[in-house]
């Protein structure tokens, strides 16, 4: 009985592909990269989506698809949370917008992941594209704050 549980999870292994945890080593597939500390405020974690597709940007630039995994899925987890983050720090009206489209940025890790894992540079620019307009769709919701608001001139 232990020896066909080993033998199906081989063959999960051998024929699943990559998903959210996998973090392979050696021969250049994923490295185990950083995980990301999700931050406690909207605006915080939007900016942080950024600061990470940025990266993907790097990495695609130097043609390092194999690294995109890891910051992907980073990036895929704030987006998971983020409509939690825009319930506390956003009004009401704009709760649905940010929930459709980190909905839509959390599920493309797949996509991105996959043309990156076949070395398929154009394809995976595309889908980052994809990823880049979905966060400044994001950015929008942040408030912008008027450096000069409160003081008296």
């Amino acid at each position: 009985m232990k020896g066909m549980f080993v033998f199906a999870m081989a063959l999960g292994l051998a024929f699943g592909g990559c998903t959210e945890g996998d973090h392979q080593d050696g021969d250049g597939h994923h490295g185990s990269g950083e995980t990301v500390d999700v931050p406690d405020h909207y605006a915080a974690a939007v900016e942080k989506c950024e600061e990470l597709s940025k990266k993907i940007d790097d990495l695609i630039a130097k043609g390092d698809l194999d690294d995109v995994h890891a910051v992907a899925a980073n990036i895929q987890k704030i987006a998971e949370k983020l409509s939690a983050l825009a319930k506390e720090d956003l009004p009401q009206e704009k709760l649905r917008d940010v929930n459709i489209k980190s909905k839509e940025l959390a599920g493309m890790f797949t996509e991105i992941d996959e043309a990156a894992d076949a070395g398929k540079k154009q394809e995976t620019i595309q889908v980052h594209d994809k990823m880049r307009g979905l966060i400044a769709e994001l950015k929008k919701h942040v408030k912008k704050v008027d450096p000069h608001e409160g003081h008296q001139h």
